[in-house]
């Protein structure tokens, strides 16, 4: 066989060097994506079931305003970042929120009970769909609640007074039904349809996982839950 002179040999293993060294600058990226993306997989798992436990613990009458019961949900939440460092307190500035909310349509009677005609006039959020209860767990400025926010300050409770979410229009929830845009044949959009004096509880959840974005290749989006019962 002929000889194959070293210097040639040595060439050829320089440019193998060279080609793994371009391949890798592209594989790295995608590498480090997909590991993100599955991560942020697993916690977008886990942030649905925490909103679920917030609401079914909101509908079955646990005071949620009470950080006693608050831990309820952040335990739940363990791995979000949430939480105090060495306990199950929801944490003011964390990673994650949780945010509950009471969707009521006033109905006449509520205007009455405040003393006004139930005319829309007089009573200007008669079969709009309100706010009467916020409770927020965790960090309250990490995301804005899609259902909207009350003008009202709640009470330690998280209760809004009747005669604010009856007549205040800053109480209105929003991506629920307007009456206003009512046509011939019905609702046109919305969330939920509520006949006038019913409730929904709204449970949303929103957590920031931009720690498993590795490197700053892929931004990662605020991981999003919401439910209703």
């Amino acid at each position: 066989m002929p000889h194959r002179p070293a210097a040639i040999s040595r060439r050829r293993q320089g440019n193998a060097i060279i080609e793994f060294a371009l391949c890798m600058a592209f594989l790295t990226p995608l590498l480090a994506g997909a590991f993100s993306t599955g991560l942020a997989l697993v916690k977008s798992i886990q942030v649905g079931e925490v909103c679920r436990v917030a609401d079914v613990l909101n509908v079955r009458g646990i005071n949620l305003a009470q950080t006693d019961n608050q831990q309820l949900v952040v335990k739940a939440a363990q791995g979000l970042g949430m939480n105090q460092s060495g306990s199950y307190l929801p944490n003011s500035s964390g990673n994650g929120v949780v945010i509950l909310t009471r969707v009521y349509r006033v109905d006449s009677n509520d205007c009455l009970a405040q003393g006004v005609a139930a005319t829309s006039s007089a009573c200007p959020n008669l079969n709009y769909y309100v706010i009467t209860n916020r409770i927020v767990i965790g960090n309250s400025g990490l995301f804005t609640s899609v259902t909207g926010n009350p003008a009202t300050t709640p009470d330690s409770a998280g209760n809004i007074d009747p005669h604010d979410y009856t007549l205040n229009t800053g109480n209105r929830a929003l991506d629920f039904p307007d009456p206003s845009l009512m046509s011939s044949s019905g609702w046109t959009s919305g969330l939920l349809y509520l006949d006038p004096g019913s409730y929904t509880f709204v449970s949303e959840a929103a957590v920031n996982v931009s720690a498993l974005n590795l490197f700053s290749i892929f931004p990662l989006p605020m991981l999003y839950a919401r439910d209703l019962s």
